[in-house]
């Protein structure tokens, strides 16, 4: 008739077709991680290297321009333009950037301009979310040349 328990029991001890499957998925989920982890992780660094770029050609255009502080908008529109985001929207010049003209605007005493851009990051993956890390973090460029006007 059916077998006894002991025998049942000895015969699901032996049973392993389902391990197999329970390792695969197991390394699946941890590679799966480990891949959009480092594609975010990547997408990040590609931005904030962007955004210093955009800082700097800003500051560049700003130091060369004859009189920085008439040309506020033109340097917001130039810092803008030269970020290039890697799947994020692009910078909104006149609420990201910020351009401050060291230590004044006038010319008699313009030494310096500099640009600053804060950036949302936005992750394509919920990873930082499972970590408990803001969802949106903000990235931020600086970048200060000396004013070459006369």
């Amino acid at each position: 008739m059916f077998p006894s328990w002991a025998s049942r029991s000895r015969i699901l001890r032996r049973d392993e077709s389902g391990v197999a499957l329970l390792e695969f998925a197991i390394f699946v989920s941890l590679l799966l991680v480990l891949v959009f982890g480092t594609i975010d992780f990547g997408r990040a660094m590609f931005t904030a290297n962007n955004l210093t770029a955009a800082a700097r050609e800003g500051a560049r255009y700003g130091a060369r321009h004859t009189n920085p502080g008439a040309a506020l908008n033109a340097i917001r529109d130039t810092a803008a333009s030269k970020m290039s985001p890697f799947g994020n929207t692009p910078v909104n010049a006149a609420s990201q950037v910020v351009v401050t003209c060291l230590p004044s605007c006038s010319t008699g005493q313009l030494q310096a301009v500099q640009v600053q851009i804060n950036y949302p990051f936005t992750w394509l993956t919920p990873l930082p979310a499972l970590m408990r890390q803001p969802l949106t973090p903000v990235l931020h460029a600086r970048a200060t040349f000396r004013w070459e006007g006369s």
